[in-house]
């Protein structure tokens, strides 16, 4: 991959400009937004789109088929139509955005280099949250408690059903354990034409919450799944611990691992001088990610699509100033006959 890939940002922070009834539905108003208001749904993926964002995700990072029994009291066969009303959504703004740039999806130059739709698939321990920013506030005992073949199911369902509805690739996200990381390789083992990255959650910037360290997993993920596994991701309190730990993870080794990295809001505002933030991220933070191994790039916990938009300014300016102008998305893609004739 010759320049960096650009992903969404935080999909409920933005679905609150669209969804109208957001505030009525409270904490959960992603899971009511499939049920209440898909267009809401569609135009904030087309927000995103238009800011900039090169692979969506779609609106399913807490809709597993327990969340959407106890929210919106749906049986399994409801929430599997939910789900792929989720792909549907998401591949329906990618036509619109495709329409109003005059893009020929016939032409190969489209097909290479076409926005792609990433199936989110948040881990268990979100599926069990009212409130997903509470995450930090929970054990990993609520997987550990669990069998491995109850949560293969948990996961594979999900799997089975957003590939069926068409997406590009998937995106396992908020994953705190390295039992649920080995549980997601099995489920990808059953799809080997799938590609996926996995975003590792780490509550103390380099550990995992059930305390493995975050160059572990991710050797593990890389190594176990090399053709499938495209990136691994953290999310975290402070990018620049991580960002010094993937790079040191990938100077030592021969195969360099692909590395993910979706920024907090209030990093995202560079520091110029020494009187901005010390939280704010360096004014040249692409170069600095992208030589620790970073190839996605995405907005984390409250961004919106204008912090997209600024991201976006932000890595042009990279692939100008290191002649980077074109990276084909066709390796990321999903290799399925079927989903490839759709296309």
């Amino acid at each position: 991959m010759d320049r960096p890939m650009i992903l969404d940002g935080d999909f409920g922070a933005e679905l609150r400009h669209h969804f109208q009834q957001a505030q009525k539905f409270g904490k959960a108003f992603t899971l009511h937004a499939l049920q209440a208001d898909l267009f809401a749904v569609y135009k904030t993926h087309l927000a995103y789109l238009r800011a900039g964002a090169q692979i969506i995700r779609t609106n399913t990072y807490q809709a597993s088929i327990g969340a959407l029994k106890k929210h919106l009291d749906l049986d399994p066969s409801e929430s599997l139509l939910k789900i792929h009303d989720a792909v549907r959504m998401a591949k329906q703004a990618v036509t619109t955005y495709d329409e109003e740039m005059g893009r020929d999806p016939s032409s190969e130059e489209y097909q290479l280099g076409r926005p792609l739709v990433a199936g989110s698939c948040g881990s268990y321990m979100v599926s069990t949250l009212d409130d997903i920013s509470d995450k930090s506030n929970v054990s990993t005992d609520v997987t550990g408690q669990l069998s491995s073949y109850y949560l293969f199911s948990f996961h594979e369902l999900r799997v089975q059903a957003l590939l069926e509805a068409g997406v590009d690739l998937l995106a396992f996200e908020s994953i705190p354990s390295l039992f649920e990381v080995t549980t997601i390789t099995r489920v990808l083992k059953k799809y080997p034409n799938a590609r996926a990255w996995i975003t590792l959650y780490c509550l103390a910037d380099t550990k995992l919450m059930d305390g493995n360290e975050f160059e572990k997993v991710a050797t593990y993920c890389h190594d176990s799944l090399p053709n499938q596994i495209i990136a691994v991701g953290a999310e975290c309190a402070s990018p620049e611990t991580i960002v010094s730990v993937m790079r040191s993870l990938n100077d030592r080794r021969y195969s360099k691992i692909v590395f993910l990295l979706c920024a907090h809001q209030r990093y995202l505002h560079t520091k110029v001088g020494s009187g901005k933030s010390n939280t704010a991220l360096s004014h040249n933070y692409v170069q600095q990610w992208w030589d620790a191994g970073i190839r996605f790039i995405g907005g984390g916990t409250d961004t919106v699509a204008k912090d997209i938009k600024k991201v976006c300014k932000k890595v042009e300016g990279f692939n100008v100033a290191n002649d980077r102008f074109f990276t084909s998305l066709m390796s990321l893609l999903y290799q399925n006959k079927e989903n490839l004739s759709k296309m």
